[in-house]
């Protein structure tokens, strides 16, 4: 009777394979499918957390792009509110500037005055509206002695002088920056240079001009001379 029954280690051994065979069976065949412990425990899959990173992280850099853009929305916004201003601004100090200068036109009168209180009063009053419009930005060209700037100057005519050529000699009308930009061009008279010692020579007027530049001493000159003589030839 001892020898019919099964030995434990066989025992053991076919309940080892028949739990094989359950979890390798597919499920819906009668025996249910082995799941791994995070989907046991309600956790998603290894392909549904991938897809919720990625779903992350195109989220995250969409919130950094409108963010950014945003950003730079704001910084534009507020520089076109800044231009708006100045202009704005401007405008008004440029309607005032007639009496910026009778400001300083009265100033100089005032000042050869004999000496009195009345004159000095009077001087500290302008002086103190000047200075209220140079504060809020109103300031004159430096001009006598400056290069030429086409971007701030306007030529009005030029004249021979001592001074480089292209060189600022006299103010015809004063020019004006408000907060560094132009409000109002400058209209000025240029240095056009010395005179040379030809020039001089000839009254005043160009260098006279040599025989041969005369004659057609480049290429255009030769060719025309080198026509007359094939003319004169044939003749």
């Amino acid at each position: 009777m001892e020898k019919d029954k099964p030995a434990p280690i066989e025992q053991a051994a076919k309940a080892a394979e028949k739990n094989r065979v359950a979890a390798q069976a597919p499920a819906g065949k009668g025996v249910p499918a082995a799941k791994p412990d995070e989907e046991k425990h309600g956790f998603p899959g290894e392909s549904a957390q991938n897809e919720i990173e990625q779903a992350f992280a195109s989220l995250s850099d969409r919130l950094l792009r409108l963010g950014a853009e945003f950003d730079n929305y704001k910084k534009r916004t507020a520089k076109e509110k800044e231009a708006i201003a100045l202009q704005s601004e401007a405008r008004a100090v440029l309607r005032m500037l007639p009496i910026y200068e009778e400001i300083g036109l009265a100033g100089k009168e005032v000042a050869r005055l004999p000496e009195s209180e009345a004159k000095k009063g009077t001087l500290l009053v302008l002086a103190k509206l000047r200075k209220a419009f140079e504060g809020d930005g109103l300031l004159p060209m430096k001009l006598e002695g400056e290069k030429l700037d086409p971007f701030r100057h306007e030529v009005a005519f030029r004249e021979e002088s001592d001074a480089p050529e292209g060189t600022i000699v006299h103010v015809v009308k004063q020019g004006y920056l408000y907060k560094g930009e132009v409000l109002q061009h400058a209209i000025v008279s240029v240095s056009s240079g010395k005179k040379t010692v030809e020039e001089e020579a000839n009254g005043g007027g160009k260098p006279a001009e040599k025989p041969e530049a005369r004659q057609g001493g480049g290429k255009a000159g030769k060719a025309a001379e080198s026509k007359g003589n094939a003319g004169n030839n044939e003749v």
